[in-house]
């Protein structure tokens, strides 16, 4: 192999108008190669605090120091052990120098992301990773779609169940619709159902997507809230649950159980570690309602944890979050206002899983849109996405309404009154993202200082 080699020619002038004189200089053959770098995992999936073996060689390199995930002088071949401390995809990188300059190289580690103790927090911390997604046109429809690692691989995944009937219209009844895992691919979702799921039959009308770690397996599982046939005499239907499995995919259950279950939300209740879920059923057992988990994959209905007072009521929005920072989570419970019949309430733990005391604390409302649809909290503050619910203007506008937590101090955010540009006038999800309260589907374009 032939090297460069640097000859300098020097040039000099004894007339004062010459300057001095100079010199160039002149290379000569090829130059010295920049550094080779060959970095990888032994294994690419790694754990959160378990060792993950790292190695790399070199050629053509003196020295070499390293970066983002390494740090300090390290050898120009080496063999490490590095125990992850975060979850997600995280990069190793290396610089190395030599004769012929400098280059990098990196390996990635996927660490699953965590599944985090309830469902509203598996929602918030997606929304706070990513924001407002383009969403597949069918999670307009349906408004069920959820984000976890449902790939194991360190990033966000989504799943997704269609609407494939219409309401009203019988002769659609039995047109039930299909579940869907995706994969963001070059900034894309794309289909990747058949890695995970082969049995993707789902409800009839799903409404709300829920992310928790049902069978304590350490990765996530999903429950689709359904309510079945959306018209007279709304005789509802079973909930679907995707349960983790060892291997990495899921089995598709269908919980023997019937209602109308508009909404749902996840937590532990009891203290067994397991969680248990709270659902919304106004039409067929006329209350929400809790599924107590028994951990084997079932659950047991348990209608003694909230007070008489939610009996009958037009209840469609439930939700489990710790409002008071006691560690254990509080029931929210929002559906129709403007028959005055209901408004949104929060409904303290007790600290044995029951909702009973006489603290609930009644939330303002907000003039013109009477149906809170979905809840954020985030430093002290409620923020309601809402609706119109009266009869002659059923979901014609949306609203995003903000409330502190210890006075009860409310003011309107955003409202909207025409189409956008699904045709739809309201909003289902929003999320709380970089200071801001967005909405779920990017297409609503909707992004509000909180």
């Amino acid at each position: 192999m032939k090297f460069a080699v640097a000859i300098t020619f020097s040039v000099s002038c004894l007339l004062a108008a010459c300057g001095g004189g100079g010199s160039i200089t002149i290379s000569i053959g090829n130059a010295p190669p920049a550094p080779i770098i060959n970095i990888a995992f032994a294994s690419q999936k790694g754990t959160v605090g378990a060792v993950s073996q790292l190695s790399w060689t070199t050629t053509n390199a003196t020295s070499c120091v390293g970066q983002s995930g390494l740090t300090g002088s390290q050898p120009t071949s080496g063999l490490l052990n590095v125990s992850p401390t975060a979850d997600g995809q995280l990069t190793y990188t290396i610089s190395c120098t030599g004769a012929g300059g400098s280059s990098s190289a990196s390996a990635v580690l996927q660490v699953p992301l965590n599944v985090l103790a309830s469902s509203y927090e598996n929602a918030a911390r997606a929304g706070e990773f990513f924001g407002s997604q383009t969403l597949p046109n069918e999670v307009r429809n349906s408004n069920s779609v959820a984000f976890a690692d449902f790939f194991q691989d360190g990033t966000y995944s989504m799943v997704t169940h269609t609407l494939d009937y219409a309401a009203g219209n019988i002769a659609t009844s039995t047109n039930f619709g299909r579940i869907h895992f995706w994969k963001k691919v070059n900034n894309s979702w794309i289909d990747s159902t058949s890695a995970l799921l082969s049995n993707n039959a789902g409800c009839l009308h799903p409404r709300k997507a829920i992310v928790a770690d049902f069978n304590h397996s350490g990765r996530p599982s999903v429950l689709f809230a359904c309510h079945g046939y959306d018209a007279s005499p709304f005789p509802g239907e079973s909930m679907h649950l995707l349960l983790s499995q060892s291997n990495g995919t899921y089995t598709n259950v269908t919980l023997p159980l019937t209602g109308f279950f508009h909404s749902a939300s996840a937590a532990d209740i009891n203290g067994d570690g397991y969680p248990d879920i709270v659902v919304t059923d106004n039409m067929t057992e006329g209350r929400p309602y809790f599924l107590m988990n028994n951990r084997d994959g079932t659950f047991t209905k348990d209608t003694s944890r909230l007070p008489p007072s939610v009996n009958q009521q037009p209840i469609f929005t439930a939700e489990l979050i710790d409002f008071y920072n006691t560690g254990k989570y509080d029931v929210f419970l929002g559906g129709h206002e403007q028959s005055g019949a209901w408004h949104a309430t929060i409904f303290p733990n007790d600290g044995a899983g029951k909702f009973l005391t006489s603290s609930a604390l009644t939330l303002p409302g907000l003039a013109g849109f009477g149906f809170p649809t979905d809840i954020v909290f985030k430093n002290g503050n409620v923020y309601l996405a809402r609706t119109i619910d009266s009869s002659s203007n059923f979901y014609g506008g949306a609203a995003i309404q903000k409330i502190n937590l210890s006075s009860k101090a409310s003011s309107s955010l955003y409202q909207h009154s025409v189409a956008y540009s699904s045709g739809t006038r309201w909003i289902n999800w929003i999320r709380s993202n970089n200071g801001n309260i967005v909405s779920l589907d990017s297409l609503y374009g909707i992004s509000v200082p909180q």
